[in-house]
């Protein structure tokens, strides 16, 4: 599994686009918007995210390891409702 970078960089991640917008999200649960043009033009949904010389940074290992435990727990509850638990 990937390690996961968070504790070594501060990790923002993209909950949504509205109109122009992004809103972020860190580990506490803290939110803020930031204009979407100050973004990789390919970040997307999920992707997590750090801010290093003055601009923002897609962090691929980070946004794989977060997909990956999303995708375990999803599995688990799907098998948990069907009684496969």
């Amino acid at each position: 599994m990937a390690k996961t970078l968070s504790s070594d960089k501060n990790i923002w991640v993209i909950d949504r686009f509205e109109e122009n917008f992004a809103v972020l999200e860190n580990e506490i649960l803290k939110s803020k918007s930031i204009p979407r043009e100050v973004l990789p033009a390919v970040a997307k949904p999920g992707d997590a995210l750090f801010f290093s010389n003055c601009k923002w940074h897609i962090d691929n290992e980070e946004t794989a390891a977060r997909r990956e435990r999303i995708e375990t727990l999803f599995a688990r509850i799907k098998r948990r409702n069907q009684g496969d638990v």
